[in-house]
Order: structure tokens, then C-alpha cells, then sequence
């Protein structure tokens, strides 16, 4: 059974794992450690198995990232963690690669639609991001 907590110390570790498995310019550890009130994890009894990381920003929420560990995925543990943090009443706001399809269609069928372009967003490759924007419902 799939439960979402706030992220604890002990659960950086598997956190960073995730991370490292999902993306080309990881997080390392002391960044999850120093905004470690930002995250929540998804969990399945004890192992950590997805995370999400908001922050407000002028007055908007901000999707500081998501992930779902590689063995996990297409289990809908993406989706229950967005409907962790997605209210009606709040802007969210998200970056994502252009090139990440399935996490667009994601936040698509959760009313996200991309509002605009960040030109060489990403460091690793110099890949372009789009900003996807959802309005209160």
C-alpha cells in the first residue's frame, strides 16, 4: 500500500538514490538535506519509492522536482504524488525537459499547459525546458 509522508533524514538516502537513477545532473545529498522540509515521499511499507518538492515562490507553488525510482514507474505513484500537493485554490508552476514526454502528459492530464520556453535550461546538456503553468480550478 502506497503512503506519502513529509521526507525524514533517513529517508534522504533512498531519495538520492532516486534521483541519481532519474536524472543526467542530480541532486546530491546535502541538497536534499537542507530542504529537506520542501519534500514528501511516497513509500511502500518502509521503502522509499517516489518523492515530489514544492516551495512557494511570489506568491505561486512551485514543483521543484519529481521522481519515481525506475522499478516503480507506470504504478501511478507520480500521479498520487502530485494529488498530494495540487489544490484549487493555488498556481503551480513546473519546469520540465522538452524531450520528457511522459512526464508532460502527466501534468497535462493534471491541467498543466505549457506557457513558455527557458532557452538552455538544463546544465548538463543545454536542453531547452518548458514552463507549465496550472491556474486554480
Amino acid at each position: 500500500m502506497l503512503n506519502i509522508f513529509p521526507l525524514e533524514n533517513k529517508d534522504i538516502q533512498a531519495v538520492v538514490e532516486i534521483e541519481n537513477l532519474s536524472f543526467p545532473a542530480p541532486k546530491n545529498e546535502a541538497f536534499f538535506k537542507s530542504d529537506r522540509n520542501k519534500y514528501l515521499v511516497a513509500k511502500e511499507g518502509e521503502k522509499v519509492v517516489g518523492y515530489i518538492g514544492t516551495e512557494e515562490i511570489s506568491g505561486e507553488t512551485h514543483i521543484i522536482n519529481m521522481a519515481v525510482h525506475p522499478e516503480n514507474r507506470k504504478q501511478g505513484i507520480g500521479k498520487s504524488l502530485l494529488e498530494a500537493v495540487l489544490n484549487d485554490k493555488d498556481t503551480f508552476f513546473l519546469e520540465v525537459r522538452v524531450s520528457n514526454l511522459p512526464a508532460q502528459k502527466i501534468y497535462e492530464k493534471y491541467g498543466f499547459e505549457k506557457v513558455s520556453v527557458r532557452k538552455n535550461y538544463y546544465e548538463d546538456n543545454s536542453e531547452d525546458a518548458y514552463i507549465m503553468r496550472r491556474e486554480p480550478l
